[in-house]
């Protein structure tokens, strides 16, 4: 639910807030909430956890809609590919990594400690962003600045700096 959320209210947030904030907001904003699933206890206290990854399934969403599209925007369309592969090769291939790390955590210091050292380490990614140039920004920038305009081959350096013939 949280992620269809996300979905729905990546566009309307980015258009009002500006797509680098939004995805701060996303990222880090409703990131913390994941500092609720460790507090989730019988009865009452599991809407802890259904908060928590609600808030988060919806950032993670909506951060991914604003991302992809920022991508298709910025990225050279001959790029796109090994852009949007390399992506999900470090996004995917991590998953296995944190799988065995959590295990780790939760046999060595036990399941309550391992969801809080695991969860402050979802946030994390939003604090690298606002200490980014995207902290400071309002929108993500939507094209590359000094590139030249499509050619119809491979830049020539040489040719470039000679003077014309013509």
């Amino acid at each position: 639910a949280g992620g269809v959320v996300g979905a729905f209210a990546a566009r309307r947030v980015a258009e009002r807030v500006g797509t680098a904030r939004a995805t701060l907001l996303f990222e880090l904003g409703l990131a913390l909430f994941a500092l609720l699933i460790p507090l989730a206890t019988d009865g009452a206290g599991v809407l802890f956890f259904v908060a928590g990854g609600f808030c988060v399934s919806a950032g993670v969403v909506a951060g991914n809609v604003i991302k992809a599209s920022f991508q298709q925007r910025y990225c050279p369309p001959e790029l796109l590919g090994r852009l949007t592969a390399t992506t999900a090769f470090l996004n995917y291939g991590t998953i296995p990594l944190g799988a065995l790390l959590g295990g780790a955590l939760g046999t060595a210091l036990g399941l309550r400690a391992a969801m809080w050292i695991t969860t402050a380490g979802i946030p994390l990614a939003g604090v690298i962003l606002l200490c980014s140039p995207v902290g400071r920004s309002r929108d993500l920038p939507t094209s590359r600045r000094g590139t030249r305009p499509e050619s119809n081959g491979p830049r020539d350096p040489a040719r470039e700096s000679a003077p014309s013939a013509r």
